[in-house]
């Protein structure tokens, strides 16, 4: 009987180069090369015996490889196909923090295990990063339980021949990695097994489900998974299917403006919402991408709000903030705009004094002196102790002066 399984694809791709993913398949790379002259010395005063050679080696032996092709390239095979993805999600520091804590882990697990139930394994050096490893894909069970994962298979059984591919879950296929291995360890422990640290791997897979779920990466899992959905049902041009899932959203993520924006437009499309809601969404979406320091984000909402409901008014703080946004980026038109329409609209509130200041420099901007002067006018006449004149464009000095 023979069996080979293969992961070689999830379906998702990172979003960010994973330089420290990257950097850890170097490192181990460097250090198997660098060692590999000597290995067996190198094993024996860098690999992981307990209570032998200081802590260093809790270390050291994460990094130590017994040979290039069953042993590290393997380990950096499944390093790159699961760690480049936590890394995306997770953050450098988190990611290796974990990491190293994993292997750490893994040592424990492994000198605790082997000393209760195999002690003629004790002085069997530990090496490789399997345990470190082992924790990223126990994060990565939790954090992308529902991804598929393609697995090229080989099955061979007397006259029986299989193969093929097959896609399961993230959950699902790493089950099935760590119930082999807990299987092994179990007929290591009963004296049928190999050398191998079948129990640095499980110890390290369990702490990384362990801290996984500690950081509550399933509700990240099902923010995302759920904004995937609605994503796709909206792609569909299924409106009203979006529209509840956007809601449903909110109430995970209160201050992401883009699913403000995103229901805003499933609700223009589907009907199941009126007007008011609809301009209400995407006034939370605009001052939220405005506290975000997203200006340009902040314009595209207010532009399809516009191209939906001409003449919409927002309130008078983030119509400014919009009509200086405008101005900034040398867009008068747009600016000018903005501004007069919130003087129009709220002519007494604070706002609108600095709007009236602004859109007479933006009439100046695009050369039409005569509305600039006639603003510049009107401002002074409602404002005359307005603390903003005295930094008036020099060309409204004499009219200031009266």
């Amino acid at each position: 009987m023979f069996f080979f399984l293969l992961p070689y694809k999830v379906n998702r791709a990172f979003k960010e180069v994973p330089l420290l993913t990257i950097l850890l398949i170097a490192v181990n790379t460097l250090f198997y090369f660098g060692t590999s002259v000597d290995l067996e010395s190198t094993v024996k005063y860098l690999g992981f015996v307990p209570n032998i050679h200081g802590l260093y080696t809790w270390f050291t032996s994460m990094f130590l490889h017994g040979d290039f092709f069953s042993h590290l390239l393997w380990n950096m095979y499944f390093l790159w196909l699961f760690g480049a993805l936590l890394e995306d999600v997770l953050g450098k520091l988190k990611f290796s923090l974990i990491y190293l804590t994993s292997g750490l882990v893994a040592c424990l697990v492994h000198a605790g295990i082997i000393a209760i139930f195999v002690p003629g394994l004790q002085g069997v050096p530990l090496i490789g990063a399997s345990g470190a490893i082992a924790g990223l894909l126990g994060v990565f069970a939790v954090r992308f339980y529902k991804n598929k994962i393609s697995i090229a298979y080989f099955v061979f059984i007397l006259f029986f021949v299989r193969w093929g591919v097959i896609e399961i879950t993230s959950v699902a296929a790493l089950s099935i990695w760590v119930g082999r291995e807990l299987l092994s360890g179990l007929l290591q422990i009963g004296g049928l097994g190999s050398p191998v640290a079948h129990w640095a791997h499980i110890g390290g897979f369990v702490f990384g489900v362990i801290v996984a779920l500690s950081f509550r990466l399933v509700g990240d899992a099902d923010v995302e998974y759920l904004s995937e959905e609605a994503d796709s049902w909206a792609r569909m041009g299924i409106h009203s299917g979006a529209f509840s899932r956007y809601t449903q959203l909110i109430e995970n993520t209160p201050k992401d403006p883009e699913v403000y924006r995103k229901l805003a437009g499933s609700m223009l499309f589907s009907g199941d919402g009126n007007k008011e809601e609809i301009i209400q969404n995407c006034m939370k979406a605009i001052r939220l991408f405005l506290q975000n320091q997203q200006k340009q984000e902040a314009m595209g909402v207010y532009q399809e709000l516009n191209d939906a409901y001409s003449g919409v008014v927002l309130d008078a703080k983030t119509q400014f903030a919009l009509g200086s946004i405008n101005e900034t980026q040398a867009d008068f038109r747009a600016a000018a705009d903005a501004y007069f329409k919130l003087i129009e609209n709220d002519p007494d509130c604070p706002e609108a004094e600095k709007a009236s200041f602004r859109l007479a420099h933006v009439y100046l901007k695009m050369g039409n002196e005569e509305e600039a002067n006639r603003t510049w006018q009107q401002f002074v006449e409602k404002y005359p102790s307005s603390q903003w004149i005295p930094f008036a464009d020099c060309s409204f000095a004499v009219k200031a002066g009266g």
